[in-house]
């Protein structure tokens, strides 16, 4: 602590240029806090500083860096420090012994005397009060002067742990959006890079999570005897929870269905119960689990709360058949009873499975889009490839939502039979 006589200007211009070059080159938060505290202490003349910071969630305040002591912590509301923030002022009180609003319980625990007291809020640059600056006894007591030197420093101090704060944050979401660029590119290998080769079948796919990983999933699977096994499924919810267990269901399904399932009625039923035991009520998925014979002439297939998939029966005159057979959500309720049914497949027809980032694409004004266009848009596209029709789709929707933000996982599966 400073205590030389004489002119104070100089004093306090001395303090300055001895602490000046060591906070400059102070890159360490802690250490840059404790140098402005004993500069703080040096300026004002006083025995001892401390920085007090505000613990919201525990309605508490702490010390940041105190002099002579450990971390000490005290509500929200206690003593001068507690008045200080509470009514956004500094608090000067150079007889504490006479100020009802001094605590000494500080004192009896740590053996100090505490005789005069200044303390100063600290604020951001937005006015927020974060915490405050606090000087302790002062010969003859503090004074205006004193006042305008501690709020320096406390403005010094904020600006530092501002600083930290908004380094920590975006430290934070860097390491968040490295997490999801890699949960991305996990997702990306988890669906089919390439449709399976089937001799009387042709596919196309398409998929495009609405932020960086997304709950949609979708497979295509040739079995062991020449049929196509494949799922379209939208887990509740987005980001990396509704993704892990998006990867969870697909690799629960890929292995059975690579085997050729037995009855997709007990599949989607075992799946049920797993979902549901390991997830939470928030967590479940819709899904519409389809089986195409090696011959292309039978669909079999469970829908468990999935957008309903269209048949464009390619017979003249062309019509628009929808599946509209569906079950509870996987995962929803505990037991859920599922129904498998079959449809006639013709040469020609096309199958399109879709989640409801397609048929509820929304525009600016928040209008959704009416499911019935793609009804229109698949007779208009008799002669086109399913890679077209897909392709056709797509940009219906992107059009209805112009400039809006997508705000759904769309994905398509599209298969016809040659």
């Amino acid at each position: 602590m400073t205590t030389e006589t004489g002119n104070p200007g100089e004093r306090v211009s001395r303090v300055i240029f001895d602490y000046a070059a060591r906070i400059g080159k102070e890159q360490d938060t802690d250490a840059l806090l404790s140098l402005n505290a004993d500069m703080a202490r040096d300026l004002v003349d006083a025995e001892r500083c401390s920085i007090w910071l505000i613990d919201s969630e525990a309605r508490e305040l702490h010390t940041r860096v105190a002099h002579g002591v450990g971390e000490i912590r005290v509500a929200l509301d206690h003593g001068l420090v507690g008045a200080c923030v509470s009514q956004g002022e500094p608090v000067v009180a150079n007889d504490v012994a006479g100020d009802s609003r001094f605590s000494g319980r500080v004192d009896q625990a740590t053996g100090f005397v505490t005789s005069s007291v200044l303390v100063i809020p600290m604020r951001t640059a937005g006015g927020k009060i974060i915490g405050a600056f606090q000087a302790l006894n002062k010969a003859g007591g503090f004074t205006g002067a004193d006042v305008s030197l501690l709020g320096l420093a406390a403005s010094y101090s904020a600006a530092a742990i501002e600083t930290q704060r908004l380094r920590q944050e975006a430290e934070t979401a860097r390491m968040f959006l490295r997490e999801l660029e890699i949960a991305r590119d996990v997702q990306a290998k988890l669906v089919p890079q390439e449709p399976p080769a089937l001799d009387n079948l042709e596919c196309a796919t398409f998929f495009r999570p609405a932020k960086l990983v997304g709950g949609d999933y979708y497979d295509l699977i040739r079995t062991p005897g020449g049929s196509l096994a494949f799922t379209l499924g939208d887990v509740s919810g987005k980001g990396i929870p509704a993704a892990v267990l998006m990867a969870s269901i697909q690799a629960s399904l890929r292995i059975p269905l690579s085997g050729g399932p037995g009855s997709l009625v007990d599949l989607a039923s075992r799946l049920n119960e797993s979902v549901y035991a390991t997830s939470t009520s928030t967590r479940y998925s819709t899904l519409f689990c389809g089986l195409i014979d090696a011959a292309g002439q039978t669909l079999t297939y469970v829908n468990a709360g999935q957008c309903s998939p269209l048949i464009l029966r390619r017979a003249e005159p062309a019509s628009i058949e929808r599946l509209t057979a569906s079950g509870v959500p996987i995962g929803l309720l505990p037991a859920a009873s599922y129904t498998q049914d079959a449809v006639t497949l013709h040469p020609g027809d096309v199958l399109v499975c879709f989640s409801d980032g397609i048929s509820e694409a929304a525009n600016e004004k928040g209008e959704m889009w009416q499911d019935t266009e793609i009804d229109d848009i698949l007779l208009r596209s008799r002669d086109f490839s399913p890679q077209e029709i897909t392709q056709r789709i797509v940009e219906a929707a992107d059009a209805y939502a112009g400039e809006a933000e997508q705000a759904d996982d769309m994905t398509i599966v599209t298969v016809r039979v040659k």
